[in-house]
């Protein structure tokens, strides 16, 4: 049977708060009574719980990790999902602290973000929230409880994130295929009303675009929204333009995906005719038929990162120092872009 604290306090005859201000190192117990209560632990192989001992110092020993996610149902089976909850669990059980997971996807209403994330008593929330406006997303930074943004950057300097460095992604991108011969390069883009990391994709994009010396016309910029038959509808634009592109950025994997069939529909080969690039590495990208040149997110350093900053935003005194980081991203090269050509 497990060994509680009520039997430690039995076996050394003292009371439950003596035994719960030993287990604290509280300085007001006789030296005698620590003794004995001390003994008492090692003879009965006690264990501490540590979610049990965080309600006696006001503090759950829990973290919660919040998904938001408009547009459609999470998958929780995708790299992205299961990436995350591995590092954030990892870090968790390390610090002997509770994981709760909770959801919010579809159609909502920010504030039912709001309800839903301080709904539960826990000492902090990792808040994976790529399509919450950033007025939203510093109302919930705001609470009492600490909070570290995942996947989200933001440019108020009092609000710790972690996330992927989208910008310099995107800028690998476009070195990848001007190296390969590539000067009419098109971007199908994501939600940039309401997606953080589709604004500094995009951005990163016509920043290496114009270093390049490139000069791209407006409509070689057709956004979609991270869905795959979006994807397949910006890339029947870009096809039907007079002066097609020779490559194109995808601003993830499942437009890519998208504007792969629409490539393919159009009797043109990927890699041979036209150049793709997605972002994300999802399974699909390399599942043949499909070889996809793109980024691959490291969701495990991401979800790592920013579990250790949140433990110890919950553990800190005094004056906390907000952090924010970004973390570097992997080009991998498949056969979507073919190879060093002349294109025309």
């Amino acid at each position: 049977m497990t060994v509680t604290i009520y039997d430690v306090a039995q076996k050394s005859g003292v009371s439950i708060s003596t035994v719960s201000r030993v287990l604290n190192n509280n300085p007001n117990v006789l030296e005698e009574t620590r003794v004995k209560v001390q003994k008492a632990i090692a003879d009965l192989h006690f264990k501490p719980n540590p979610i049990a001992r965080g309600l006696v110092v006001k503090h759950t020993n829990l973290i919660e990790v919040f998904y938001s996610w408009a547009g459609y149902k999470l998958n929780f089976q995708t790299p992205w999902y299961v990436g995350l909850l591995n590092g954030i669990n990892e870090v968790v059980q390390e610090n002997q602290f509770g994981l709760l997971i909770n959801t919010i996807a579809g159609v909502f209403d920010p504030m039912e973000v709001y309800k839903k994330v301080f709904h539960n008593v826990v000492d902090g929330v990792l808040m994976v929230s790529p399509y919450l406006e950033e007025k939203d997303v510093l109302h919930l930074t705001a609470n009492r409880v600490p909070v570290v943004l995942i996947g989200y950057r933001t440019e108020d300097k009092n609000v710790d994130f972690v996330d992927s460095d989208n910008r310099e992604a995107a800028i690998q991108v476009v070195d990848h295929l001007v190296k390969l011969g590539h000067h009419k390069i098109a971007c199908i883009a994501g939600p940039v009303k309401t997606s953080r990391n589709a604004v500094d994709r995009l951005e990163g994009f016509h920043q290496q675009i114009r270093k390049q010396g490139l000069k791209i016309p407006p409509e070689y910029i057709v956004e979609g929204n991270f869905l795959r038959e979006s994807g397949r509808e910006a890339m029947k634009k870009l096809l039907a333009l007079p002066d097609r592109p020779t490559a194109v950025f995808a601003s993830n994997d499942l437009m890519a995906l998208g504007a792969w069939d629409s490539i393919e529909e159009a009797g043109l080969t990927v890699g041979t005719d036209i150049g793709l690039v997605g972002f994300d590495d999802v399974t699909e990208a390399f599942t043949p038929p499909y070889s996809l040149t793109t980024i691959r997110q490291d969701y495990r350093a991401i979800s790592v990162e920013a579990t250790r900053i949140l433990i110890e935003k919950i553990q800190s005194q005094g004056e906390w120092k907000p952090r924010q980081i970004l973390i570097p991203t992997q080009l991998v090269v498949r056969q979507s872009c073919g190879s060093k050509k002349k294109w025309f």
